[in-house]
């Protein structure tokens, strides 16, 4: 009689182990399947720049002027036309906090509107772009502004060689040329955002806009 119980005893072990066993299976090969998902997707890189944006009758007005001359490469879309002013995180992960620190910061930015003046296309090997004729002082300024205010807020800034305004029209153009514009782009700029550009992804999410007031 014992001996029968014991034998039901080790049959029961044998069975719950095979299970346990079974089980621990399925979450190893969960886990893997997990793990290679994560392997798979890609990670989304970012920019987070500060920006002036053309109006839109204006930005229309650029790509028109464009067309006339033989660039011949992937000309922008005429709401990612823009002057860039600071950046913030360049082609990598936003740290999780910072749009919120860096819209606070410029909530509290003073300054008047002013106008912007491009006079030149310029084609070169990677880009195409608007150039000023004179150094835009005024905008300059606001730069200089904009990135004092967010320093002494605790928020890092991305700088990344000499300043120089310009509003890319096209990339990787077939052309290289210096032409001035018949008729010079201007602009009142008297407000600006905050944009999350999405790389590879042909998308700007504007997380941000502030109207310029004095």
């Amino acid at each position: 009689m014992g001996e029968a119980g014991g034998s039901v005893n080790v049959q029961a072990v044998a069975c719950t182990l095979h299970v346990e066993h079974n089980r621990n299976i399925i979450r190893v090969v969960k886990g893997l399947a997990m793990l290679m998902s994560t392997a798979r997707a890609p990670q989304t890189l970012h920019n987070l720049f500060f920006a002036f944006l053309p109006p839109p009758e204006v930005a229309t007005r650029i790509l028109g002027q464009v067309a006339d001359y033989d660039i011949s490469g992937d000309t922008m879309l005429s709401d990612r036309l823009h002057i860039t002013i600071l950046s913030l995180v360049c082609y990598g992960a936003i740290p999780a906090g910072l749009i919120d620190q860096a819209a606070e910061a410029a909530a509290n930015v003073r300054a008047e509107p002013f106008p912007v003046k491009f006079e030149r296309l310029i084609a070169a090997q990677k880009s195409a772009f608007l150039a000023p004729g004179e150094s835009l002082d005024a905008l300059r300024m606001f730069r200089e502004k904009l990135g004092f205010t967010l320093m002494c807020d605790g928020v890092d800034l991305k700088l990344v060689g000499r300043f120089s305004p310009h509003v890319t029209v096209a990339y990787q153009p077939a052309q290289h040329f210096n032409e001035e514009l018949p008729d010079p782009v201007i602009w009142t700029a008297d407000e600006f955002v905050l944009i999350d550009s999405h790389v590879g992804e042909t998308r700007h999410d504007i997380v941000g806009r502030w109207r310029l007031r004095g």
